[in-house]
């Protein structure tokens, strides 16, 4: 997922789109998207404040736009723009099985919350509780995204919690 549909602009078919990547600027060079998936043709797409104005092929009145709010906006993996090695859409760090390099589970991401310093992945323990982890190389050790899997080395701040 790479946005969510969180309602229509104009009377003419258009749809303010919220950005859930780091890169919303990949929506401009995208030909075609999918919404709950449904494909569409991705006519225009521009910034608007904190969010993108999509214009579809077909979605031409704001009745139909209506119909799309609350979708999820995907894109087929291999028409976004490649990364540079290290670097990783936000999709694909969602959802990592995150353990200590000694091989203690950790938790799983599930949130990345962007502080215009680094980004922190919010990772939910067993517990059922969230710590946060600094995305950056002392913390975050290694990524493989074939075995969904994070090695990191826990901050001091979020070391052993015996109570």
């Amino acid at each position: 997922m790479v946005g969510k549909v969180v309602a229509p602009h104009g009377v003419r078919g258009d749809l303010r789109i919220f950005p859930d990547t780091d890169r919303p600027e990949i929506f401009q060079k995208l030909d075609r998207i999918f919404i709950d998936g449904q494909i569409y043709k991705l006519v225009s797409a521009r910034p608007h404040k904190n969010i993108y104005i999509f214009h579809l092929s077909g979605v031409d009145t704001r009745e139909g736009a209506e119909h799309l709010v609350g979708g999820m906006v995907s894109v087929p993996f291999g028409e976004l723009p490649p990364r540079k090695s290290g670097s990783y859409y936000y999709f694909q760090i969602i959802g990592l099985s995150v353990y200590e390099q000694n091989g203690n589970y950790v938790g799983a991401v599930r949130e990345i919350l962007q502080t215009g310093a680094n980004d922190v992945y919010v990772v939910r323990v067993p517990d059922g509780k969230d710590i946060c982890l600094p995305a950056i190389p002392s913390c975050v050790l290694d990524i493989c995204l074939e075995e969904q899997k994070m090695i990191v080395q826990m901050p001091e701040w979020e070391g052993n919690h015996e109570d």
